[in-house]
């Protein structure tokens, strides 16, 4: 690993931990992901985004979870998935993304 590359990868997980500290309402978050409040309600039903709060004007999401939005939104424009595929493709993501962990990839 160069220098730039080491550099970079400080300061990527750098602002891994700062997001993850982050907390987001639900307005936040649909504000940074262009994403409706009702399709943030599909996403959580489907277990894609599981705040915390006991309904949408008291959940709380956390940091990563504006990623997760981000990507859900680019799955269902690019490909036109509905709230369940994006949960069918997200947890094998997840799951792609322990493999490769696991196996030093």
């Amino acid at each position: 690993m160069n220098t730039t590359t080491a550099a970079v990868t400080i300061a990527y997980q750098s602002v891994q931990v700062v997001e993850e500290q982050v907390v987001l309402s639900l307005g936040e978050l649909c504000g940074g992901a262009d994403a409706d409040a009702a399709l943030i309600g599909e996403l959580v039903a489907h277990g894609v985004l599981e705040p915390t709060g006991q309904g949408p004007d008291t959940w709380q999401f956390m940091g990563p979870s504006l990623a997760l939005t981000r990507r859900a939104m680019r799955l269902i424009q690019d490909l036109g998935l509905n709230a369940a595929g994006v949960a069918v493709v997200v947890e094998l993501l997840a799951r792609i993304d322990e493999l490769e962990r696991r196996h030093g990839r």
